[in-house]
Formats: C-alpha cells, structure tokens, sequence
C-alpha cells in the first residue's frame, strides 16, 4: 500500500481462479513460497486477468503493509498496520471466498521512523500448518510471536533491540524446530533460531558488520548438506540451520542487500544494492573462507536493487527496480536478452508452469515465459490498483495484495 499526504489507496487481496480447488494444492507457507525462491510446482495457474475478468473474489485490509500473503491449505494469512492506533495486526482469510475469519492485534506501539517507500508491516509471516509467526517492530525492539490458527497468541518475544534508518522489514522462515530470522541493523544486529514452540534461543550467530540489509535466509540442499544461507552487511554466509555453526563465508563487495538470494546449478546468487551495486554467484560447496576460492563471478551493471530474481533450468531471470528485465547464463552471469518492460518495481518475481510473473507498482502483472529463447509475453494484466507485495500461488490461485 502506498501513502501521500490526505491519500490513502484502499488495500485489496485479490485471488485468481482456474478451477476448483486441489486438495494436492502446493502451500506458499512464507516470503517467496514453499522453497523460498519465488517458485511453485503449480500447473494450470491464471496467466491472465483485468479488475473485473477472472477474479474470485476482493477482501478490503485494514491498515497499509507491504508484507506478502501465505497461504496454507484453505487458509490465508496476512499482516497490516493501522497507522492512526498504532496497531500491528494478523488477519485470517478463507480461500475460497476471501472471508476475513479473524483479525488479531499483535503488538500496538507508535508507529517508527522509517523510508517513505517501507510501512510497520512489511515482513511476511510464515506458517506450519499449524501455527503461523510473525515478525515486526514494536517500540526499540524485534517482536515476535506465534498464534495458532485460531487466532490465539501461543508465545511472545523480543529477543533484540533494534535501530535501522530505513524501518523494520525481517521475514522468518522454519526448519524443524527452529524459527530463523536474519536481523542486519545498525544495532544489535544477529542471526537466530528461536525454538518454534517456546519462543526460547536455540541459537545466535553475528554477522561481520552492523550495516542495515533485508535479505530473508534461504534454505538449500547442495551436495546433501543443508545450509542456512544469509546475505547483507558485506557478506555472504552460510550456516548449520540447527546447531548455528558455520558451513562457509565470503565477502560481498557492497554493504547493504535487500533483494531475495536464489539457487541453483550449485551456486548461490546474491544482490547487493549499497554503495556499489553488485551481483554474484558463488558455489556453495566450500568450507570456512571462500572468498577467494569460490565466487563463479561478479558482475556490476544490471544489478537490481529491490526485487527478487527466479532461477530456472540454467538461467537467472531478474528485474531491476527501473523495470529492466533480464535473462542471465547462470554458468557466467551474462545476458541472454533483455527486454525494458517500464515502470518501477518493488515486488519479486515469482514462476509457476514455465511462467514468469513480474509485477510493478502499479500493480501491472506482466507474465512471460521461462525460456532463454527471448522475451516471449504471454499477457500484462492491470489491478488498477498499487502493489509492493509479492505474489502468492496455491490451489490454481494467484493471491495479489
């Protein structure tokens, strides 16, 4: 949601259909769904839509955020901020109608000095099936909590003080017992894993540097090893998710980070926005300091700031926030083609069934396919309204905020 002085742009979640629902349906549990790198193992997903054509239904959301919806079987959920109570709130909706079941007061706190372009809810929760977490700024400190699904708080903490210029914006994401959340700040800044039952530290690392980056962890598999990746502050890092040890680290040229990681071919491919933009890839099969050892390359002109990329079959596709968009050889990091789609973009890119969706903040969806033949455009489909927020997919549905 955008704001300006006596404006407000009512915000909308809107789900498009194809169908009935599945019951086999791939759940979008967190920030870029179910592996978290804005990829859906969906088919027969709405490639075109307009304010009126092919729309199941609208749900009005109090209050104004940035943060993305989940999605978990016939539930989904998504967070706001109300501005003139200073409320942070979790809403429950039903897939099938949009129904709103619930809405939850998290936390109420003033509302934070942030950059005109964030909101108080920005960071996207993320669920289990059984409970969800949220992550927000409440007052000088990291707040979060856990509800189950029927809206009941299960545990709050607050396990860091926190100081940013730019305003609040930490997803977490889950594996097995732990809660992760990557928190680079300008205070006390730390990677943890809280106990997904209590709330309680299981583990804390700290990153090289005090810088402010927005990067979600990612979550991969190479080589049969499982690594909890994070990127910001100068660095690239790779942990042990459940014991907080580390795998291996190299260091980035630039200091702050805010576009999603990706993966694939072996590598981590990382963005990062401030003072010198800077994309990189580095393979993530080393030990201890790779600096010198593993980075496959480093490029630093059509780098996006913002928006996160998609990896798929060999290739990087990526939008930069000036609405450039590219498709990158994953092997060297070079464009394939590119195509200027115009306008300005905030919100990831996400891909199911061989289509890529790219939606700028006018809340224009342009869907193309995955393909590194050329730029093939399948159908641009205007909201008529504005949006930050990534996409969600599940159940033949996209869910648009």
């Amino acid at each position: 949601m955008l704001t300006s002085p006596g404006l407000v742009f009512t915000v909308m979640a809107a789900a498009f259909w194809f169908g009935a629902w599945s019951a086999e349906a791939e759940n979008w549990p967190k920030f870029r769904g179910w592996r978290g790198d804005g990829t859906s193992g969906e088919s027969n997903v709405p490639r075109r839509w307009g304010t009126e054509e092919n729309i199941l239904w609208k749900t009005p959301i109090p209050g104004e955020g940035h943060s993305s919806p989940i999605v978990w079987g016939t539930n989904v959920f998504v967070t706001s901020a109300i501005r003139e109570t200073g409320q942070r709130v979790l809403l429950r909706l039903e897939t099938r109608r949009g129904a709103v079941l619930w809405q939850r007061v998290v936390a109420t706190s003033e509302i934070e000095p942030m950059h005109r372009e964030n909101s108080a809810a920005s960071s996207t929760p993320v669920t289990d099936g059984t409970a969800v977490f949220t992550s927000f700024q409440v007052g000088d400190r990291v707040d979060l909590r856990c509800f189950d699904y029927q809206g009941r708080q299960v545990w709050a903490a607050q396990p860091l003080r926190y100081q940013g210029e730019h305003g609040y914006s930490h997803s977490p994401i889950l594996h097995g017992q732990c809660l992760l959340l990557d928190c680079r700040q300008e205070g006390e800044a730390a990677v943890l894993a809280l106990d997904r039952k209590t709330g309680h530290i299981r583990w804390r690392a700290q990153p090289a540097a005090r810088r402010i980056s927005h990067v979600p962890p990612l979550l991969i598999q190479d080589r049969g090893r499982v690594q909890l990746v994070v990127c910001g502050s100068g660095e690239i890092r790779s942990y042990h998710p459940e014991t907080g040890a580390p795998l291996w680290w190299c260091r980035s040229p630039s200091d702050v980070a805010v576009s999603g990681l990706a993966y694939g071919d072996g590598m981590i491919f990382a963005t990062a926005g401030y003072p010198t933009r800077t994309r990189m890839a580095v393979r993530a099969s080393g030990v201890g300091d790779v600096t010198t050892t593993h980075i496959a390359w480093t490029h630093r002109r059509q780098v996006t700031y913002v928006p996160s990329p998609v990896f798929h079959d060999h290739h990087l596709y990526t939008v930069t926030d000036d609405g450039l968009l590219f498709c990158f050889a994953a092997r060297t990091g070079e464009p394939v083609w590119e195509h200027r789609l115009g306008g300005r973009f905030r919100s990831s890119l996400v891909m199911a069934d061989e289509h890529i969706y790219a939606t700028d903040d006018n809340g224009a969806t342009t869907v193309f396919e995955a393909t590194p033949k050329a730029f093939r455009a399948v159908a641009t489909n205007r909201l008529g309204e504005p949006c930050y927020a990534t996409p969600a997919i599940s159940g033949g549905c996209i869910f648009l905020r």
